[in-house]
């Protein structure tokens, strides 16, 4: 019985055509090696799994190929498979993040003075080189500065920041990107053909979207599902995986949408009951709310979101249901949460925690809060949640054809406001809401000048926090819930005399609040 090999390992890209992802790297270096313009040191960087390693290995196969071929190794010649077997000695691949010290630098300058035995070049290939310590760094450098004709480095590396100026300076950068999920899954159609592994392609999309731009990663999490049964569905990788199913992702979100926190819950206490992680499951709430802002906010979340188009049409239907500001206070919230959730015996209670806060934002005082309530506010007043409307009149005493409409009839305004009546009850609902406002207007007052409310408040820091266009709002909102009828706000500072208005002015003003709500009636 044959040595099992992974996927990974089996399927490792042998010419430059076979690293997916990376044509702007490997163009570069078969140019050089078929117009003999090759540097003495390289450092790639990237993150995990985009191919710094295997394409390291094919260069220097390129390099010493007996039989190159536009630049590509042959993999045929003596040369070739003595690399590749390991049988050849001249090219060195060292793992910096075992062998980092001073001494094992010192070796290879100790070494690379000598010709190499059998090939053209000597290449050092130096894998998570930022592993090296200052003084390794140091002792290399010297040989970075003033290398021997027939030797190379390649320094590989997941955090090229860690690098100090000096080395960096010396070596010709390649900076290998992130693979798209869309390269990553056509690569993986390749390979499970070829394997003769029975997948769906949305299962094929989903192995894709988890390798989360590394083509390894992807490789091994096929290698994992691949003995599950004869053939791979989309929801056999969820279950293997144990990842959150986005179906149930989007299902919580619009529950979310609807402030419905009973569904909400119930979707998620059922999925976690199931034995899934409450960490990752609060991790990818966020990512979704992440690619709805992204919707939101642009007119190509195609190019960013790195889903299929069936699933960013989904997302762009259930960011319709938020505002940018709802979205944000989620982002947030979620980060706080998953926060709490770490230092706490149970986590789930944190993501519970975190459903219930998404679908209630009066229960937080941030501003992203106090704006998402100022919206669900407004949504229930354009509803007519908090119009009481006049009775309408006799249909003979009116001259228009058209339907009868809701009519308010105006109070002339009196020469001064009275207190108002309602202002207490009106404080104890900002108290329910937010303790922090509550205690900023505990000491103004408030006169009901006919359909306006004018608070007068005496402290600076308060008066600036309300006299804001969504603070005005926001208390127009609350204050139309308590009195029953539709008010306007002007915020005044105490001892501040309001400014005279004609009474036409009065009317437009109103007029153009309240909109079709409101029917002007001559009293006369």
């Amino acid at each position: 019985m044959s040595e099992y090999k992974a996927l990974y390992r089996k399927w490792r890209p042998v010419k430059f055509e076979d690293v997916v992802g990376q044509s702007h790297i490997v163009d570069s270096l078969k140019n050089s090696i078929m117009t003999n313009r090759v540097g003495h040191a390289y450092l790639f960087c990237g993150t995990r799994g985009t191919g710094k390693t295997s394409t390291a290995k094919i260069f220097a196969r390129a390099l010493n190929c007996e039989n190159p071929q536009d630049g590509n190794p042959c993999n045929e010649c003596p040369t070739c498979k003595g690399i590749i077997d390991g049988s050849i000695l001249d090219v060195y691949e060292i793992d910096a993040a075992s062998n980092n010290g001073v001494d094992n630098i010192r070796e290879i300058r100790d070494e690379v003075i000598y010709a190499p035995a059998h090939c053209k070049y000597k290449v050092y290939i130096i894998d998570e080189a930022h592993m090296l310590t200052e003084s390794a760094f140091n002792a290399l450098l010297k040989t970075l500065e003033e290398p021997p004709a027939h030797a190379i480095f390649v320094l590989a590396s997941t955090e090229p920041n860690r690098f100090p100026i000096t080395i960096l300076s010396r070596c010709q950068r390649y900076d290998f990107r992130r693979i798209t999920t869309d390269d990553i899954a056509r690569r993986l159609g390749k390979i499970a053909q070829a394997e003769e592994i029975n997948i769906t392609p949305d299962a094929i999309e989903l192995v894709a979207e988890l390798g989360n731009g590394s083509m390894r990663d992807a490789l091994s999490i096929l290698d994992q599902c691949r003995a599950f049964r004869p053939e791979l569905k989309y929801a056999d990788i969820v279950d293997i995986v144990g990842i959150v199913d986005e179906t149930v992702l989007y299902k919580i979100a619009r529950s979310i949408s609807e402030d419905n926190t009973s569904e909400a819950l119930k979707e998620s206490i059922g999925f976690l009951d199931m034995g899934k992680d409450s960490m990752s499951f609060l991790d990818d709430l966020t990512t979704l709310f992440r690619n709805l802002l992204i919707c939101k906010t642009t007119d190509s979340a195609e190019e960013i979101i790195e889903k299929s188009a069936e699933k960013i049409k989904q997302m762009n239907e259930i960011a319709e249901a938020f505002s940018k500001e709802r979205i944000m206070y989620s982002i947030r919230t979620l980060g706080e949460c998953y926060g709490s959730a770490k230092h706490m015996s149970n986590p789930q209670i944190g993501a519970e925690m975190a459903i219930v806060k998404l679908c209630n934002p009066e229960y937080s005082s941030e501003i992203d809060a106090l704006r998402a309530r100022l919206e669900k506010l407004e949504n229930r007043v354009k509803n007519g949640a908090f119009v009481e409307t006049a009775k309408a009149p006799d249909v003979t005493e009116r001259k228009a054809t058209k339907p009868a409409e809701p009519e308010i009839k105006l109070e002339k305004s009196a020469e001064g406001g009275q207190e108002w009546k309602n202002w207490k009850k009106a404080l104890d609902s900002i108290k329910l809401e937010s303790k922090k406002l509550y205690t900023y207007m505990f000491s103004a007052r408030a006169e009901l000048d006919g359909d306006i409310v004018v608070i007068y408040i005496g402290n600076k820091l308060a008066y600036d926090k309300v006299s804001t266009a969504e603070g005005k709002q926001y208390f127009a909102n609350v204050f139309t819930a308590v009195e029953g009828r539709p008010l306007g706000v002007e915020v005044l500072r105490e001892g501040e005399e309001r400014k005279k208005t004609s009474a036409i002015d009065d009317l437009l003003k109103k007029k153009e609040s309240l909109g079709d709500v409101l029917t002007i009636i001559d009293e006369e």
